[in-house]
């Protein structure tokens, strides 16, 4: 996928903005708070209906307008156009449409314009607590698969039910048999949601490793395992819906009463945890900070290739101030990977010179020159400032 060109209206600090992009590396240099991270958002919203970072829909709309929009042109790998467009207003669903479909639903979306994503936000996928790893899991799966997007939407829902029978328990207005009903459909979905990620991560976590040792040192060994909340002892040979669902199922009875106590859900795929270790030692807690950074990289540039794979389109890669996150020879890896894989990417940062220093230094194995766009980024307004092209080596 290449995006040809993005639009954005009312977007944080954004009046109105078009950009035509580099089909290669696109850099929107400024100051901190000019409105770079605001394009990617755009972006973002037009491929998984929500932004990168952590927040809540309606905080990208710029002050005092009612809503905002987005919009994309791009092209598929297979030289078919693709367009997307997203609305969000203050207590309104999101209006989204594409190519196919004058009425969207995000679950409609995902996956068709694949995205991979690097901000100092995302540090926490290593650092921080399970809710960050789960959702660096959830994005990726989600992207490549349209069922697995539709079982989290599903959970979702299912959650949302079951907890508010539990509340309606409290209250008298609901009975246990009507929260059985409920976890009976609850259990099914969420067992399949934890089979699913077990055995994607028997795939991806070797993956992961790999690019580690290639990028961190080869004395280092990374193991990525998936650690289901309430259930122990897990083995491969059990991990399976039907397992997973009776020991759901089991759990459930015996928290019943602290559940309808609590009014919440004690058990499911959203209390899971990824087990990161290296060298035995679990990273959040034992790993420096250049196993962090290094670790980080090998999972993004792992989400690349396997994007890519299933999806059968290059992703979109966004790289919001990393270059001030990581070191000179960490971002360097980072772009030149993207770069050598055809990725497109848009790389925010406070000094678009040093980045076009940085690609001009490389020598990148591919057969085609890279096409690069600087767009000059102050107070919502972007402005192309150069277009540059740099010869490459041919591939072996």
């Amino acid at each position: 996928m290449v995006i040809r060109s993005v639009a954005l209206e009312h977007v944080r600090n954004h009046v109105k903005t078009g950009m035509e992009c580099s089909p290669d590396v696109n850099i929107l240099s400024g100051r901190n708070g000019s409105g770079k991270t605001s394009v990617l958002e755009a972006l973002s919203f037009c491929a998984i209906a929500k932004s990168f970072v952590p927040v809540p829909d309606q905080a990208v709309i710029q002050h005092g307008e009612p809503s905002c929009s987005a919009t994309v042109h791009a092209m598929r790998d297979v030289g078919v156009p693709y367009s997307v467009s997203v609305g969000v207003r203050n207590g309104v669903r999101k209006k989204i449409s594409n190519s196919l479909q004058s009425s969207c639903t995000p679950r409609d979306i995902i996956g068709e314009m694949p995205i991979v994503a690097l901000s100092p936000d995302h540090k926490g996928i290593t650092f921080g607590g399970p809710a960050e790893r789960r959702a660096f899991l959830n994005g990726v799966m989600a992207q490549s698969s349209k069922h697995f997007a539709g079982l989290l939407f599903e959970h979702r829902r299912l959650l949302k039910h079951r907890n508010a029978v539990l509340q309606m328990i409290g209250n008298g207005q609901a009975t246990v048999g009507e929260l059985d009903v409920w976890t009976q459909q609850y259990i099914a979905v969420s067992a399949e949601i934890a089979e699913r990620r077990y055995e994607f991560l028997r795939e991806f976590a070797p993956r992961i490793a790999s690019i580690y040792t290639s990028i961190g040192s080869e004395q280092e060994h990374v193991t990525i395992a998936y650690e289901p909340a309430v259930i122990s002892d897990v083995a491969a040979e059990t991990m399976n819906a039907a397992w997973i669902a009776e020991q759901y199922a089991t759990f459930a009875g015996l928290v019943r009463s602290r559940e309808i106590a609590r009014e919440t859900t004690m058990f499911g795929p959203h209390k899971d945890d990824l087990r990161m270790h290296i060298n035995g030692g679990l990273v959040r807690e034992t790993a420096s900070q250049g196993q962090h950074k290094s670790l980080l990289i090998a999972l993004k540039i792992a989400e690349c290739e396997l994007l890519q794979e299933r999806c059968n389109e290059r992703p979109i890669v966004l790289l919001d101030d990393v270059f001030s996150e990581l070191d000179e020879e960490r971002s360097a890896r980072v772009l030149e990977e993207i770069v050598r894989m055809g990725m497109q990417c848009f790389v925010t940062t406070t000094s678009g010179k040093d980045v076009v220093e940085l690609i001009a230094r490389k020598s990148i194995d591919r057969q085609t020159p890279i096409h690069v766009s600087v767009f000059h980024v102050e107070q919502g307004a972007v402005a192309l400032a150069d277009q540059l092209t740099y010869s490459t080596r041919e591939a072996a």
